[in-house]
């Protein structure tokens, strides 16, 4: 329901009654329908964090561009199976506090460290800044997904994973 009509159509009522449950009932687990956004988002995020875990894991000891391969179509995949789930995070909406910011808490610190790592290592230009160059990624990455899971005629899942996995700064700007 907060992935379409979205947050600002959704009231606790039509959530309670969505889910076969009175208003009081609703109001026992969540103090208002952004209490639920937030966890929604919350439990999206750390289930995304936990795929790209695991893929960066798992490409760790392989090629540069094999392991943002890995990760990218982590990120993908995620999207592609739970969509409306991925419109909660990264679409956003409108509420109070962080409720309606899209993508808060997806941290882009693992993706700034593994730069960092291959800028020292002295793999990727030593002009990027790998902070900005991390949260640029993600947020391009992130907002992309979105028009892909929209899209009349979309990319393939592995065009799409193609061109990220080529605009990503360990590719595109190695040494």
């Amino acid at each position: 329901m907060f992935a379409s009509p979205g947050l600002a159509e959704v009231n606790t009522n039509t959530i309670a009654r969505a889910a076969g449950v009175g208003v009081g009932t609703f109001y026992a687990h969540f103090e208002d329908k952004f209490a639920l956004y937030r966890e929604l988002m919350a439990n999206g995020l750390a289930m995304l964090q936990q795929r790209l875990s695991e893929a960066s894991q798992a490409a760790r000891d392989q090629p540069i561009e094999a392991q943002v391969r890995a990760t990218v179509a982590a990120f993908v995949d995620f999207a592609r199976s739970d969509p409306s789930l991925y419109r909660v995070v990264f679409a956003g909406g409108e509420g109070p506090g962080r409720a309606g910011r899209a993508g808060v808490g997806f941290s882009a610190r693992a993706m700034e460290n593994r730069l960092a790592e291959l800028q020292q290592a002295g793999q990727l230009a030593s002009a990027i800044d790998v902070a900005a160059a991390a949260r640029f990624f993600n947020a391009g990455q992130s907002q992309l997904l979105l028009w892909w899971l929209d899209a009349a005629d979309p990319p393939s899942p592995a065009g799409l994973i193609d061109t990220l996995v080529a605009l990503h700064p360990a590719v595109v700007c190695r040494r």
